[in-house]
């Protein structure tokens, strides 16, 4: 039985951690792979001090579909330092005939010597290296030094990971940046959930915002935080107000109807978008948010309306297209956000105009106001295009 060892923090896990487990599967033939969780790395903190029991669930989130590929919490079971040798030894006595390869990119290959006794660790494992895309390190030369200094069983495989790193991650999801094709999905899903890597301001209107709302209404405010981001990126938009205003856009959303009907301040008798209106004023008068463009942005992501910014489309839209919606024509909606925001929204409000019109529901005065803003700005540009 051949097993393959990929040990690290996974702060968080990320899509080229899996590529290289994969990778090293298939080259190297191996019957397992296993993704060590360290519980307290001898050479560095945790960043964030984010526990060791969520990254091992997030390890396991990211290789739950992969044959031959498990999460392990052999050192979170060990405790005390997550020493590498310590966990050769326990593996070799579980598995006394099989062989122990160690799994590394190019970074941790040249790294090995500044390991906890180097010598013996490698005396018990063999290593494959999984080079890293854009990473130019001399790794056969790397290999060929170990192997005099520890007689280490070095093999160089052919297939490369991406260059993603965990501290990029959180970086990006600190900043409110997009992190869409850096994790795998479902851990990219639970990092917003949890609010893990957020400053400690968006944790805590997380907390109060998940107490107010039903568990699949929250993980929908975290799939529009995941858009939001995306979009944010994309239409050239801020994205730490545009986190927020994610974050907080369905906040009325599980309040009773009539409470929610009072607080919207809205006489039109249309009550689905009620909690759009509501949610501006509880995000105002409960969570504190005094920033009236992230207000008016939460008031307009139900309905629109003339004089839309580019931010409010950003909301609308990422309401609508955020990954947890599965609804028969979303995939239309998200290609036709590469588009830019104006021909987004004219697309959206008229479909949406006709869904509701096929329904026999009315039709908000706010959503036709917004059908007219687009359409006399598409106008103007034409006019101004033939002008030139």
């Amino acid at each position: 039985m051949r097993i393959g060892i990929l040990g690290g923090t996974f702060n968080p896990v990320h899509s080229a951690h899996v590529q290289m487990a994969r990778i090293a599967r298939d080259e190297a033939a191996l019957d397992r792979v296993l993704l060590v969780v360290a519980a307290d790395p001898p050479h560095k903190r945790v960043e964030g001090e984010v526990p060791a029991d969520e990254r091992y669930k997030m390890v396991s989130m990211a290789v739950e579909n992969e044959d031959g590929v498990d999460a392990s919490d052999i050192e979170l079971k060990r405790g005390g330092k997550s020493y590498t040798l310590l966990t050769l030894r326990e593996l070799h006595a579980q598995y006394p005939e099989a062989e122990l390869l160690l799994i590394v990119g190019s970074d941790m290959l040249s790294d090995l010597p500044n390991w906890y006794q180097p010598e013996e660790v490698l005396k018990l494992a063999g290593v494959l290296c999984v080079p890293r895309i854009g990473l130019n390190q001399n790794d056969a030369q790397t290999a060929i030094e170990l192997k005099k200094r520890y007689g280490a069983r070095v093999t160089i495989l052919s297939g490369r990971a991406d260059m993603i790193s965990s501290t990029e991650v959180r970086e990006k999801l600190e900043a409110g940046q997009s992190v869409a094709g850096l994790l795998p999905e479902a851990v990219e899903q639970v990092c917003y959930e949890s609010g893990a890597y957020f400053p400690a301001d968006v944790r805590a209107l997380q907390e109060q915002c998940r107490a107010a709302l039903s568990e699949k209404r929250y993980s929908h405010v975290a799939g529009t935080m995941r858009a939001a981001a995306m979009l944010a990126g994309l239409w050239k938009q801020d994205p730490v107000r545009a986190r927020t205003a994610a974050l907080l856009h369905d906040c009325a959303k599980c309040l009773d109807p009539v409470t929610q009907e009072v607080l919207s301040g809205d006489d039109t008798g249309v009550s689905a978008v009620y909690h759009a209106f509501a949610g501006a004023v509880l995000a105002k008068t409960e969570y504190g948010v005094t920033d009236e463009q992230i207000l008016r942005a939460i008031r307009l992501h139900t309905t629109g309306d003339a004089g839309m910014t580019d931010f409010d489309a950003t909301i609308y839209a990422a309401d609508l297209i955020e990954p947890t919606r599965v609804f028969s024509c979303v995939g239309e909606y998200r290609k036709r956000a590469a588009l830019g925001p104006d021909a987004f929204m004219r697309y959206a409000l008229k479909r949406v105009a006709r869904f509701i019109g096929r329904s026999e529901k009315a039709l908000h005065p706010a959503t036709r106001r917004a059908m007219e803003h687009y359409d006399r700005k598409q106008s103007d540009k034409k006019k101004m295009e033939g002008s030139h």
